[in-house]
């Protein structure tokens, strides 16, 4: 899924937008008289925020998108999208209109979304609950690192594992780097965060934030670099020796009743023996 890395990199796309005029609009989550107020109105800012799309315009109101698990947002050129509506219209081929979960027409472009379970327009961002919830950005310019550590303490009880995927603790962790990093740092995703030091805590912060600006300008994330073409450590690997000590990967099952916790609310593969075992030296 879409983890704070490909939101980050999927409003450097947009942000080439930022000053073009929005000429037309359409979206299945917005009211028909919400998209023409749209019409006319310039594109001031892209800001990625943790999981989240925030497209700022002018008359200070946002769009805000969430892809969660499958939604998907793209450039594309109208007079492309002409050509092969032309070429199907040539062979006879037809389809019924319909109406896409976003559509953004910008003079000779458009920005188009699907399966979007998220689009809707706030009239003030900084009014909006669940983003002012948001913990500190991992990808942001001024990461607090001490209020990340804090916001995790406010999870004392929980298992490390649903802790990092607490948007409201930290943002923009999703399930391919909780897993990534409780590896590499050599840390039990069962393990309370209470039971865990300032240091830990800090270590993990600071192996995700690299990971994921490793990742931002690059296409297929890797957390690993390898001549043998494995992108992961451990995620995606259940049943798979371990590349560090040859056990095999298990997967671990962890539940949370935190929605924005986790959108798969499981636990993907760690090594079966990794306690105490820490793998600092293995991206340095």
């Amino acid at each position: 899924m879409p983890e704070g890395d490909s939101i980050h990199r999927l409003a450097a796309r947009l942000r080439p937008l930022a000053g073009r005029v929005i000429t037309g609009a359409a979206a299945k989550r917005l009211s028909n008289d919400a998209c023409s107020s749209l019409i006319g109105r310039v594109v001031a800012a892209v800001e990625a925020r943790g999981k989240n799309l925030l497209v700022h315009l002018d008359d200070g109101r946002t769009l805000h998108l969430h892809l969660k698990m499958l939604g998907r947002v793209s450039i594309v050129e109208r007079a492309a999208e002409r050509s092969r509506g032309a070429y199907r219209a040539a062979l006879g081929a037809r389809a019924a209109p319909s109406t896409p979960d976003l559509r953004l027409e910008l003079g000779e472009v458009a920005v188009v979304g699907s399966r979007l379970p998220v689009v809707r327009l706030l009239r003030d961002a900084a009014r909006a609950s669940d983003l002012a919830s948001l913990g500190p950005d991992l990808l942001g310019e001024s990461f607090d690192e001490r209020a990340a550590v804090a916001r995790l303490r406010a999870h004392a009880a929980d298992p490390i594992g649903v802790a990092l995927m607490r948007q409201s603790a930290v943002a923009g962790i999703g399930n391919v780097y909780k897993s990534e990093i409780l590896f590499l740092q050599g840390v039990d995703p069962r393990v309370p965060v209470e039971a865990l030091d300032d240091d830990a805590l800090v270590g993990l912060l600071r192996r995700a934030r690299s990971l994921l600006q490793k990742n931002v300008g690059r296409g297929p994330r890797v957390t690993r670099s390898s001549l043998r073409g494995e992108r992961h450590w451990v995620y995606g690997r259940e049943g798979e020796p371990c590349f560090s000590c040859g056990s095999t990967v298990e997967r671990v099952h962890q539940r949370s009743s935190d929605s924005n916790a986790s959108d798969h609310r499981f636990l993907p593969p760690v090594p079966a023996r990794m306690a105490g075992r820490s793998r600092r030296d293995l991206l340095e």
